[in-house]
C-alpha cells in the first residue's frame, strides 16, 4: 500500500504498532509504502520511505524488531542517539518508547513479537521457571553465530509469506517456529537457564523421536519437542547431535524423506503426484524436494514412483 499522508499510515499501523506518531524526517513531502503479513504470534512488514520519523509512546504489548535494509536509521535512546547500518539492527522492548528517524530515502524490515506468546513459548523451549524478557539490549548484532541465525530466520520467513504460491501449512508453523526460537535463543543467551540435564538421556531422546514419528505430516515445532521430552531445546539439540550427528531439526527433515521415500514406492502413478506426496511432508517447491531425494536416495522421486 502506498501513503502520501502521514495520518493515514498511523491508522493502517494501529492493528500491530499501537499508538504512533509519523511525518516526514526531512521537508514536508511525505510518501511511502508498506508491505504487511501476520502470523499467529508475529507480525511483519516491510517499509520504504522518502524520509521518516515515528514517534511511539511505551506499550506493553510486543517486541519490535527493526532491520534496515538500505540506509541506516538513528534511534533516540537516554538522550543519545544510536546509530543502526546493516549489520545491527534494533529491539524494542515492552515498556519502551521508540524514537526513530530516516533522514534519506529508508528501506527496512519490521517484526513484532507477541509479549504473552514469547513468554510461553521461552518456558518451554529452554524449560526454564521464568526470565527476564523484559529489559534487553535494544542492539542487536548480526555479526555474532546467534544474530547471524536470527537474521536468516526473519529474512526466510518474510519470503515465504510473499511468494506467488502460498506457503503450505507445515512450512509457515514451522518457519514461525525457527522465528520465535531464534528470537528467544538470541535473548538468553546470556541467561541463566535452570533445570539442567545431560545429554545421556534414552527416555527422554526417545519420547520426542517417538513425537517425530506420529507427527510427520503435521508441523513439528521445537517448543513441542522439548515439551514433550521434558528438556530444554539446547539439551536436547546436544543429545540429537550426539546420537545422530545432526539436530532435531535436521532430524525431522530425514525422517520426512525415508517416509516419502517409501509412500512413493508403495504408490500407484496414477493416483499418486511427486508433488502430492512432497506437500504432505511439507515441501513446498518440488524441485527443491528432488534435489534434497536425489542427494539422500540417490535417484529421482519420480522413478521411485514408476517402480
Amino acid at each position: 500500500m502506498y501513503f502520501d499522508d502521514p495520518s493515514e499510515f498511523e491508522e493502517y499501523l494501529a492493528p500491530v504498532g499501537g499508538d504512533v506518531f509519523i511525518r516526514p524526517a526531512k521537508g514536508s513531502v511525505f510518501n511511502a509504502e508498506i508491505c504487511m503479513n501476520r502470523l499467529k504470534h508475529a507480525g511483519l512488514f516491510e517499509v520504504s520511505a522518502n524520509s521518516f520519523k515515528v514517534e511511539k509512546e511505551p506499550q506493553g504489548e510486543f517486541y519490535g524488531l527493526s532491520i534496515p535494509l538500505s540506509a541506516s536509521f538513528t534511534v533516540l535512546e537516554s538522550g543519545r542517539n544510536n546509530v543502526f547500518d546493516s549489520s545491527s539492527a534494533h529491539l524494542l522492548s515492552p515498556g519502551h518508547s521508540f524514537d526513530c528517524t530516516a533522514k534519506r530515502k529508508c528501506h527496512f524490515l519490521v517484526t513484532n513479537f507477541f509479549v504473552e506468546p514469547i513468554i510461553d513459548y521461552s518456558k518451554k523451549l529452554l524449560q526454564a521457571d521464568s526470565h527476564n524478557l523484559q529489559q534487553l539490549n535494544s542492539n542487536i548484532s548480526f555479526l555474532t553465530q546467534t544474530g547471524s541465525d536470527f537474521l536468516r530466520s526473519v529474512a526466510k520467513t518474510w519470503s515465504a509469506l510473499n511468494k506467488k504460491v502460498p506457503a503450505s501449512e507445515i512450512i509457515l508453523k514451522e518457519l514461525e517456529d525457527e522465528l520465535l526460537a531464534s528470537f528467544v535463543l538470541y535473548v538468553s543467551k546470556d541467561m541463566y537457564v535452570g533445570n539442567s540435564y545431560t545429554c545421556d538421556d534414552p527416555y527422554h531422546i526417545s519420547r520426542a523421536e517417538e513425537f517425530v514419528r506420529e507427527n510427520l505430516k503435521n508441523p513439528i515445532t521445537r517448543d513441542q519437542l522439548a515439551e514433550v521430552s521434558g528438556r530444554s531445546i539446547r539439551t536436547l539439540s546436544r543429545a540429537f547431535e550426539k546420537k545422530y550427528g545432526i539436530g532435531p531439526m535436521a532430524f525431522i527433515k530425514q525422517r520426512r524423506l525415508d517416509s516419502a521415500y517409501l509412500d512413493l514406492l508403495s504408490a500407484k502413478s496414477d493416483v499418486t503426484s511427486v508433488t502430492e506426496v512432497a506437500f504432505n511432508y511439507g515441501f513446498s517447491h518440488a524441485g527443491k524436494f528432488a534435489i534434497e531425494y536425489g542427494k539422500t536416495f540417490g535417484e529421482s522421486p519420480s522413478t521411485s514412483l514408476l517402480r
